[in-house]
This record gives C-alpha cells, structure tokens and sequence, in this order.
C-alpha cells in the first residue's frame, strides 16, 4: 500500500512540474504566433505533444499523472520543447523514471555520528551548521549558533531551515535578501528530495509549512529546481549593519548518512 502510495504521489509531481514548466514557456520561442483572444500562459498540451512527436492525449494522461512509462527518447525532447535548464532536465528523468535511482536511503540519525560535531568545529572560526535530508538541524558549532539565534530541536521553528525561514520572524529580517534566499531554499529542497518525496520526515517538514505559509504554499507550487549553489549572502548584524558572507553547502564522504554542511565565510 505504502508502494502504491508513493508511487502515485510520484506520478502527481511529474505531472505539476511538467505543467509549470509548460505554462513558462512563450509560444513565440517555437515560432507559434497567438492571437489576443488566447487565455492560457505559455504551451498548450496539443502544442508541447506536437513539438515532441507523441500524441496529445498520451502527454495529457502524464500530466493527469495517469501510468505511463516514456523512454529517455521522449523525455529528452519534452525536455528540448519545455526548454528545460540541466538541473530542470535531470529532475525530470528523476521524477519519470525512478528506477535509475539509488535506492533511497533511511533518514538515520547523524547527529550521533560524533566526527560531525568535531568537523563543524574544526571549521572555526566560520559559523557552519550540519543538516539531514529533511533539512533538520543535526549539528553546529558556536559561531553559527551565536548568528542564527540559536537551535533548538525541540521547537518547531527552530529545528528545520526552512521553518526558519518561513515561520521565524527573526530569520526573515536577519537575511537581507530574504525573498531570493528562501526561494532558492525551496528549490534545492525539491531537487534533493525527488527520491525520497514521499518518505514521512519529508512530508513531516512539507505539510506543516503548506498548512502555515501561504508565502511557502505558492513558492513550493512554481515547481522550481535548483543545484546546490556557491555564492554570497547578506546577513543583517544586531546594528542594522549588513554584512556579506561566501556560502558552501558541502556534502562530507564516509559518513554513511544522508547530510550536508553549510558554511559561511565573512569577507574582508
């Protein structure tokens, strides 16, 4: 039952994203001329369907999330016509064809793996803190406890980044580029997680944040994917000061769990 379950809440999120990702494309980038009486944004079915040489009525079952099974042939090209970006693209191939997946691993608990805690603090002076693949706080050292106000696991807003972000009124300010952050938040989130959206400490984290935030609701439905990026943030200091800090999401070998770790270096 589980299986089924999962599998058709599978199917579902193939079907969204190829839908977002339809309706974000200009008929004009396929050289299809539209008339003003046209209300639907982006690609019809029939359109994409054409462009792609499969029949309307087999794309419009992928999108109702109907079984089906489309070779790699048929991917690629939905892929070209919806003119998918290389993370977008390999999304897609995860989402319809998960049997090239990895098996998808058990959550785990590596917060009691003690090389993490000593890895976190050999990163110092650079606050850094350790997450498992819901994006629950697992471990960090003090520099990052004394910028981000502290964590707690035993609040719901604290232990999770992106409750932090949506539902802590003091992330929301400490970020000076707040929208941007938690946007590419969400969309890393979706790529990380497509082989394991079904799993409970997933939805744990999904389904209170839809519930909460409207804001996370209507970003988490743009069906954005994102790589995990290199690049600098801005945090406001206690004095209204904003300071610019490089950031590295860093995946550690050899610890038999499925975690990151998020560095941020201040310049200067």
């Amino acid at each position: 039952m589980l299986e089924q379950s999962a599998e058709m809440d599978r199917r579902k999120e193939l079907g969204r994203f190829l839908r977002a990702m339809r309706e974000r494309v200009e008929p004009s980038r396929h050289g299809i001329r539209t008339g003003t009486r046209r209300r639907a944004s982006g690609l019809l079915r029939e359109e994409v369907a054409l462009l792609a040489g499969i029949s309307a009525t087999w794309y419009t079952w992928l999108e109702q999330g109907r079984e089906a099974n489309p070779s790699a042939s048929v991917l690629n090209a939905l892929a070209d016509v919806l003119k998918l970006l290389p993370v977008e693209r390999v999304h897609l191939f995860k989402l319809a064809r998960p049997e090239r997946l990895p098996e998808a691993a058990s959550a785990g608990d590596a917060s009691a793996d003690p090389r993490i805690a000593k890895l976190l603090a050999a990163l110092s002076p650079n606050p850094a803190y350790a997450l498992n693949r819901a994006w629950d706080f697992i471990a960090w050292n003090n520099q990052a406890a004394a910028l981000f106000g502290g964590f707690d696991p035993a609040v719901s807003t604290k232990r999770n980044l992106l409750a932090r972000l949506f539902l802590d009124p003091a992330w929301r300010t400490l970020f000076a580029d707040w929208e941007i952050v938690a946007r590419s938040a969400i969309a890393q989130f979706r790529a990380a997680t497509v082989g394991c959206a079904s799993a409970a400490d997933i939805h744990a984290v999904l389904d209170p944040l839809k519930a909460l935030s409207p804001e996370f609701a209507r970003l988490w439905a743009e069906m954005r994917v994102e790589e995990a990026p290199i690049w600098s943030k801005r945090l406001v200091g206690p004095s209204g000061e904003v300071v610019t800090y490089d950031y590295f999401m860093l995946t550690p070998a050899g610890v038999g769990k499925e975690m990151t770790i998020s560095l941020y270096r201040k310049r200067g």
